[in-house]
């Protein structure tokens, strides 16, 4: 085994831990403070690592709102919120974290290719499979839904996964 090698796997290892040390330290939250306050730059950094989480091709169809309007909160409760536990945490907690998702992102898919054509900064093979791809990855079609299935099919043997 070379050094590089060595040094490379003792990294990968060292990250294994540390992630499987803070998926185990996880711990789910009864009750929220209701004057309790967020550091706006605690707010900040949570907004920035959420905008730069990876996506297929770079689409991004998730965004993140951070809500913490009393008001808004309470709506939210009321109407979007299942079971009363989760309505008293939706009203307590200082900030909530709201996930949307662009249903009709294929509608957005030439103007990012635009976007990644102007700024010429690609490379060729990436440009010619994106329309390709993100159309693979939104699901449009017959032949994306016949190669997600089949994917699924062959990937998922023992455990069964969601049909597409």
């Amino acid at each position: 085994m070379t050094a590089s090698k060595s040094t490379a796997d003792a990294a990968t290892s060292a990250a294994s831990r540390l992630f499987r040390q803070l998926a185990q330290s996880r711990r789910s939250t009864r009750r929220f403070d209701p004057n309790a306050s967020i550091e706006p730059a605690i707010l900040r950094s949570i907004l920035e690592t959420t905008r730069t989480t990876p996506s297929g091709f770079n689409l991004q169809p998730t965004h993140t709102l951070l809500v913490r309007d009393p008001e808004i909160k309470n709506q939210l409760a009321s109407q979007a919120m299942l079971g009363l536990g989760n309505q008293y945490r939706t009203r307590d907690c200082a900030a909530m974290a709201v996930f949307v998702t662009d249903l009709e992102i294929s509608k957005r898919i030439p103007r990012i290719y635009d976007l990644e054509k102007q700024s010429q900064c690609r490379d060729p093979n990436y440009m010619a499979i994106l329309p390709v791809a993100a159309s693979f990855l939104t699901g449009e079609g017959h032949a994306a839904t016949l190669l997600k299935q089949l994917a699924t099919g062959a990937l998922s043997p023992v455990q069964p996964m969601p049909s597409i």
